[in-house]
Order: structure tokens, then sequence, then C-alpha cells
């Protein structure tokens, strides 16, 4: 008999269900965790939710930083890391498996205050975009080059299932 658990009851707000509750956490490597919390803290407004030293005999820091509800990015530090250098999201790119992380906002107005928030302390910060007609964001990165992204609904409405690839891979 099997433990994994069936398809979720509760269905998103899309209405469709998924394997698992929630994603817990993005684990990603930082090479100076103090800067890493700053930003995060002091420029997006987060939380330190765990902050304690790997058992290795290293002691390498490991921390997880809230980002939204119920939803951390863990940090491992690294110092000696060769982290990649920055590269712009969705564009082709070889040497990197994560293109960016996108965070959602209710609101124009909440993308606009965001935008205004992080001009002078987020580099890489790109002007608002619309995408594809449904989504307006806006990209920039993090002290380790991990590009985030920041995006609220068009009045057209971003939602899921959209199923219109001519040749799909479903």
């Amino acid at each position: 008999m099997s433990s994994i658990q069936p398809a979720l009851a509760l269905p998103d707000r899309w209405g469709l269900k998924a394997p698992f509750a929630a994603i817990h956490h993005v684990a990603l490597v930082t090479s100076d965790m103090k800067k890493t919390v700053a930003f995060y803290r002091d420029v997006l407004g987060a939380q330190v939710a765990m902050a304690h030293r790997l058992p290795a005999d290293d002691g390498r820091r490991h921390y997880f930083i809230t980002v939204a509800p119920n939803t951390v990015l863990a940090f491992f530090e690294t110092p000696e890391a060769e982290l990649p250098a920055y590269q712009p999201p969705i564009q082709p790119k070889t040497g990197r498996t994560l293109d960016h992380i996108a965070f959602f906002v209710e609101s124009e107005a909440a993308l606009e205050a965001w935008h205004t928030r992080l001009q002078g302390q987020a580099s890489h910060l790109s002007e608002i975009q619309t995408l594809q007609g449904v989504v307006r964001a806006f990209f920039f990165a993090d002290p380790n080059g991990v590009v985030l992204e920041v995006m609220a609904e068009t009045p057209k409405g971003f939602g899921f299932p959209n199923l219109d690839d001519p040749d799909p891979a479903y």
C-alpha cells in the first residue's frame, strides 16, 4: 500500500488540483549570508524564519527566509562559491537551470509600489512591462544573482489551465 497522498482535494484558485499542499522552500546558494539577509529583510521586508549552522565540520550557515505565506527561500552559505553571473530572465541561456522566481501581488498599485520601493536597492531592476497581455511584471536580482519577478494580473486576467501549445508535451 502506497503512502503517497492522492492529488489535493482542495483545488487552487483556478480549480486545479496538485500533488502537494504547497512549496515549502526553494534551496539556493549564497556566498554572503549577511548581504542576502540584509536584502531580503531590509529591502523586501521578509523575515528570517530559521537560522542555524549545519552540523558539518565547517559549520556553514543555513537560513530560511519568508517570501510569501507558508513559503520560504532556504539559503546555504558557501563563501567560496562561484555564483554564476547575472543573466536576464526569459531569454535562452545555458549554465543555469533556474531562470527566475516570481512573486504575485494583488493589484497594479501594489506592483507599482514594489517597483518604486526597489529603485536604487535592487540590481538589474527592469521597467514594468506587460507580458503576453495577461500580466504586468518587472524583474530584478538578489545579491546572489538570483532573478526575481514581481507580477500582477492585467484586467484581461491570468488563469490556468491554458493549454494552447500546438505540439504539446502532455
